[in-house]
């Protein structure tokens, strides 16, 4: 009796874990022009059921200090929109809005989801988690490098400043 009870316990709970998947991909960004790196990415979950996908977006080229924040704009769309929901994505560990929930995917073709001022130390990793029943999706990273100003600049400032005080300090005395 004691190991009829055991084995309808293992068997309910060997039921009861669904199939999840979790797939890498590594996608290297291109230059474009100036400051803008790009690339498309794509996924087709298998097995059906829960998925979690990580893009590493990785540059084909080194940044230094000069390039160290960025505006990254994430284009997504899916080819059917009953087939396939998202749970959450999240880029770096900064929540993107629009996922939540679990929520229907329901973005139109070329819809922008952006988190703001993101700091550039290395590979950028997009996870999305989801349920599939057949769907897949894909989209468009854009990323904008925004440079940031060399210690020069600030010496610069600060002593054009100074200037000024003293100009001013010394037309206020006469």
């Amino acid at each position: 009796m004691k190991l009829k009870s055991l084995i309808a316990a293992a068997v309910l709970s060997a039921a009861s874990i669904g199939s999840a998947s979790a797939t890498a991909y590594t996608v290297n960004l291109v230059n474009t022009t100036g400051n803008l790196w790009t690339s498309g990415f794509s996924a087709v979950p298998s097995p059906l059921g829960d998925f979690t996908d990580t893009f590493t977006f990785t540059p084909n080229a080194t940044f230094g200090s000069t390039a160290q924040a960025f505006l990254a704009n994430l284009s997504v769309t899916g080819t059917d929109s009953s087939s396939i929901h998202f749970t959450s994505a999240d880029l770096n560990g900064i929540g993107l809005t629009g996922f939540g929930g679990p929520t229907v995917f329901g973005y139109a073709q070329g819809e922008v989801l952006a988190p703001t001022n993101l700091l550039f130390n290395g590979p950028l990793v997009l996870t999305v988690i989801g349920n599939t029943k057949g769907g897949s999706y894909g989209g468009v990273f854009n990323l904008n490098l925004a440079p940031v100003p060399e210690p020069e600049t600030y010496g610069m400032l600060l002593a054009g400043l100074g200037i000024l005080g003293f100009l001013a300090r010394r037309r206020k005395q006469s």
